[in-house]
């Protein structure tokens, strides 16, 4: 495949699906190429893949929790997760580790600050506030919690453990998950649809 022309990035960097180069110390809205992104995310897998028998997104539960929230939030719903077409989905007690380590060694949470570095560079290639008010994000975070509860229910064994507890209720409908081209497909038309500039940014870059 020919190479992407392309500024040179700042390492840490890491290849994109493109061939694309991101660079994680300095992400800049100019690099972002919204199908990488999307496939990306379509590739990988919610809970670190524990959901037995089937294979979940997080591209399909960052739609799951844009489609419940009203049209002024979906953008920001759909990206919430974004950051993880670059690091994975990295579970929420294995960051809670990775922090008290780090407060441990006076280096704060650093794996929050790694992914709002890239969080900020998404928001900014399709235009849109970030961070959002205190409300929009608490608005957001509800719905994904909502969407956490219907993923469990639906898609993971039952446990003990007591998260469970503080989730509120599931959506009512089933959650059956996609395969990854039409993951990648029903996250890209969202965004195309709810940020209209970045349609016109993706056809209009030079490959």
């Amino acid at each position: 495949m020919n190479a992407i022309p392309q500024r040179q990035p700042i390492g840490p960097v890491m290849q994109m699906c493109s061939g694309r180069a991101w660079s994680l110390a300095a992400p800049d809205p100019a690099d972002v190429h919204w199908p990488d992104i999307a496939e990306q995310l379509a590739k990988v897998p919610r809970f670190v893949g524990a959901t037995p028998g089937v294979a979940y997104s997080v591209a399909q539960h960052c739609c799951l929790v844009a489609d419940t929230l009203p049209l002024t939030l979906r953008p920001y719903g759909l990206l919430h997760d974004a950051p993880e077409a670059f690091s994975g989905d990295i579970p929420t007690p294995y960051k809670r580790l990775v922090a008290q380590i780090a407060a441990g060694q006076g280096a704060g949470d650093v794996l929050a600050f790694a992914e709002e570095m890239q969080a900020r560079a998404l928001h900014a290639a399709a235009g849109l506030e970030y961070p959002l008010p205190v409300a929009d994000h608490g608005a957001i975070k509800r719905a994904d919690l909502v969407a956490l509860a219907t993923e469990h229910r639906d898609l993971q064994v039952e446990n003990p453990l007591a998260w469970r507890e503080s989730l509120p209720d599931p959506l009512p409908a089933v959650v059956r998950p996609w395969p990854w081209p039409r993951a990648a497909d029903e996250w890209l038309a969202r965004l195309y649809r709810w940020c209209p500039a970045t349609y016109a940014r993706t056809h209009t870059r030079s490959l």
